[in-house]
């Protein structure tokens, strides 16, 4: 006898994606219309013609179909290729990996809607701790990566400097998030290159430093 899913997410994912486009083309577009907060479950539920019964047999709640709406989109993009990042030329490989990032933001206008509504509203970020907890997971594994080619410096903790990765790049593409849309694509690109090197500096190897700090102080 086969088991069947238990949890709404488990049921969602067993669904066709055009089963889930069900719910998830017109939840697309109500959050990218309105954010998070504003976005009406009720509406929803109307658009797809669907019942508050069926649809939280596969949503546990708003939240829930806002982590799928976003999954899917960024799902969408493809492979960027960041589990073959490693050895020589790491960071020409990684700005390779931010420059096709970039573009795909400039080319798809709904993934960045549902970005900046990531980065204005907590409640949107606490649907996507899922989807967040990877991002680090695959933080630690790149640099890690990053270290054993020589590329990144290893005098401090990964841990230390996953956090300090994360915090450039959430501050980073918050920033776009919210004045991208201001600036035409090539002066976009360009300052997208040029804020690579804010990811970079902290992370490169600084023999330099290692022989500062063991100077006395006197």
């Amino acid at each position: 006898m086969s088991v069947l899913p238990k949890s709404p997410r488990a049921r969602l994912d067993a669904l066709s994606e055009a089963e889930r486009g069900r719910w998830l083309d017109p939840a697309e577009r109500e959050f990218v219309a309105e954010g998070f907060e504003a976005a009406s479950l009720n509406r929803i539920i109307a658009e797809a013609g669907e019942s508050k019964g069926r649809t939280y047999h596969y949503f546990a709640d708003k939240g829930e179909l806002f982590r799928a709406v976003f999954e899917r989109r960024v799902a969408r993009l493809g492979p960027l290729g960041l589990e073959a990042v490693e050895g020589a030329g790491f960071w020409k490989q990684l700005a390779g990996v931010a420059e096709r990032l970039t573009g795909a933001f400039q080319s798809d206008t709904v993934l960045a809607a549902l970005v900046r509504t990531l980065h204005a509203e907590r409640a949107a970020q606490e649907a996507c701790t899922v989807p967040l907890i990877r991002l680090r997971q695959v933080t630690g594994a790149v640099l890690a990566r990053g270290q054993a080619a020589g590329a990144v410096r290893d005098d401090l903790p990964l841990s230390l400097l996953v956090e300090v990765a994360l915090d450039l790049i959430v501050a980073v593409d918050r920033w776009f998030a919210m004045n991208a849309s201001e600036m035409d694509p090539e002066a976009e690109a360009e300052v997208s290159r040029r804020a690579f090197t804010l990811l970079m500096a902290p992370l490169l190897p600084l023999p330099e430093m290692t022989n500062w700090m063991e100077r006395p102080l006197t």
